[in-house]
């Protein structure tokens, strides 16, 4: 298995590469930059800039260049883990994603002060933004996906199994940025139960550690659910189908010959055996973790990656596009291998040469 996840990884790097290379081409293929009169005209600038001073910012970001020199330029430091500086925030493009210099992660004091104040710090950044948004959206998926669909395939056939399907087909048909609008004005607006828009409250910056997190939770609630509940109809009938498929098998009628408790034969023998299809459905969904919602953070207003990439790709801001292409490229492929990897844990009978 060592050997299988060292050839992967090697090749991992072309197919980065090639990945970035193409993302690079599509972005300079768009008419325009950055500094361009078609976009300094969004901020009302069209035609102040003097040419001298246009020719200038070109040379000192590279523009000038021949597109394969740019590429190679990008990736040269990309390989030493700098992405350049973001041409709309004037600062580094890991700031933009993390929120401070990574080497200002850690704060002071002793362990659990700077552990507590890293993740302050994270979860402020867009990427902690859009983890912990999606993270909160993939629990609600498992712990109410799973379960329906383990139920509905025990009693297959039966008003659970056909009152579930109905339900969540219902969702999964609704149209998100809908629902969206529609907890908005119920709950947020009406109701007035959940914040709808931005991460914090006012007087955030007051509150202690464990009230600063409840409000996260409490302003990412309404999104979660939006990312979450179309994706409930084909995890509970995926994790349906593996289950039915399995528990027809020889060894779950052996085990329950041999007087097994029920519970033991689905639990013990037939879901462990169910998991593989679910883990390959899984190294689909947690890609979308660092992609980022588009829809749902602008209507909610969450400052998270998906919000930055419309406002990069609407100013040109080709480091951050890149940046959020290569961090998206490594991730897929990471959680490919990952969940290859994980199919030998589940089932002991699968090997890799």
């Amino acid at each position: 298995m060592f050997a299988y996840a060292a050839r992967r990884l090697l090749i991992m790097i072309p197919t980065l590469v090639l990945i970035t290379l193409v993302v690079f081409l599509v972005v300079k293929l768009a008419p325009g930059n950055p500094f361009s009169v078609d976009q300094a005209s969004s901020s009302g600038a069209a035609g102040k800039m003097d040419p001298v001073d246009y020719e200038a910012l070109l040379q000192r970001y590279g523009l000038d260049r021949p597109w394969y020199v740019q590429y190679w330029r990008w990736l040269s430091s990309a390989a030493t883990g700098s992405f350049g500086d973001s041409f709309s925030e004037r600062r580094p493009v890991t700031e933009v994603f993390f929120g401070a210099p990574l080497k200002a992660y850690g704060g002071e004091g002793g362990f659990f002060a700077k552990t507590g104040d890293a993740f302050g710090r994270f979860l402020g950044s867009k990427l902690g933004a859009t983890l912990l948004l999606n993270l909160l959206a993939l629990f609600f998926m498992v712990i109410i996906a799973v379960p329906i669909g383990f139920r509905a395939a025990v009693k297959q056939g039966g008003w659970f199994d056909r009152v579930s399907g109905v339900v969540l087909y219902m969702l999964y048909s609704l149209p998100n940025f809908w629902v969206a609008v529609l907890l908005i004005i119920l709950v947020g607006v009406q109701w007035k139960l959940l914040p709808f828009t931005g991460m914090h409250s006012d007087g955030y910056e007051a509150m202690g550690a464990a009230a600063k997190f409840a409000d996260l939770l409490r302003h990412a609630l309404l999104p979660a659910i939006c990312l979450a509940y179309g994706s409930l109809a084909f995890i509970a009938r995926f994790t349906r189908s593996s289950l039915l498929e399995v528990i027809r098998q020889d060894y779950v009628r052996t085990a329950r010959a041999k007087g097994l408790p029920e519970r033991t034969v689905l639990y013990r023998h037939a879901l462990r055996n169910a998991l593989i299809p679910l883990l390959t459905l899984a190294g689909i969904l947690v890609p979308t973790l660092v992609s980022g919602s588009i829809i749902i953070e602008q209507i909610f207003a969450w400052p998270g990656l998906g919000q930055l990439y419309i406002k990069a790709i609407a100013t040109r801001d080709y480091p951050v596009i890149m940046a959020n292409a290569f961090l998206g490229a490594v991730v897929v492929l990471v959680t490919t291998l990952l969940t290859d990897l994980s199919y030998a844990l589940a089932d002991p009978r699968v090997r890799y040469e």
